[in-house]
């Protein structure tokens, strides 16, 4: 298993032994002000419960309760959970850490991308238990793409010697996974616009602080400062859509 995987079953483990009751998310306001850097350790975070049994929330963004606003998280499922059938008017987008996601349109194993636009719904649910990364209500009203992609198996981009990036989504806003074959700087196209990141292992640096496996960070739009990264690293990147 590698130390990517490792780190997020230990995660995902850690959630299982948090005992909390099963409740909405009163209203709350984290991280929302996207003209502002943000950044959170998940390894530190505290879990908050949800309304669905057996259903566990890190939360990285947020502004609003259950009917949010936005949100962006990290959720662990339980062995045999479910969530109650419900629509994403704005869209929703996550990626499998560790386990298996479920829904009635298919079964999604670590490593999946998975993209449903505004307007759709679904039951998610997991069997054997899983954590995923996912980000609510934050889609173009015009974005009708649904995508599903085991990013194992996505073609790489190597035009740039230093990274092997493998391109989800590329449009309004651009997600990609990427590996770092050599230390060097992210180029700055990728932040200018403001990006967003979950470092998946490795470690990035902004010259003043240190951010290592687990890290989520944003960088707003017309933010000043360079990110570095070590070779090995793996890391999910948003970027384009913070403007």
């Amino acid at each position: 298993m590698s130390k990517a995987n490792t780190f997020w079953q230990q995660l995902y483990q850690q959630s299982q032994q948090v005992d909390l009751q099963h409740m909405p998310v009163e209203h709350m306001q984290l991280n929302h002000n996207l003209a502002l850097p943000a950044c959170i350790d998940a390894s530190k975070a505290s879990w908050l419960p949800s309304p669905a049994m057996g259903v566990k929330r890190l939360v990285l963004e947020r502004q609003g309760g259950e009917k949010t606003i936005r949100a962006t998280s990290i959720v662990a499922y339980g062995a045999n959970s479910q969530f109650a059938p419900h629509a994403h008017p704005k869209g929703e987008e996550f990626f499998v850490l560790a386990g298996k996601f479920s829904d009635e349109h298919g079964d999604y194993p670590a490593g999946t991308y998975v993209r449903n636009p505004p307007g759709s719904s679904h039951q998610p649910f997991s069997r054997e238990g899983c954590l995923i990364w996912v980000k609510l209500q934050q889609f173009a009203a015009d974005d009708k793409q649904h995508t599903v992609i085991d990013t194992q198996q996505k073609t790489a981009d190597f035009s740039n010697p230093q990274l092997c990036r493998k391109v989800l989504f590329d449009d309004y806003e651009t997600v990609e996974r990427v590996d770092v074959l050599q230390t060097g700087v992210l180029p700055e196209q990728w932040l200018e616009k403001g990006a967003e990141i979950l470092l998946l292992s490795g470690e990035l640096s902004d010259g003043k602080q240190h951010y290592t496996q687990g890290y989520w960070i944003r960088r707003p739009a017309h933010g000043k400062g360079l990110l570095s990264a070590q070779q090995n690293s793996q890391f999910l990147i948003k970027y384009g859509h913070l403007e």
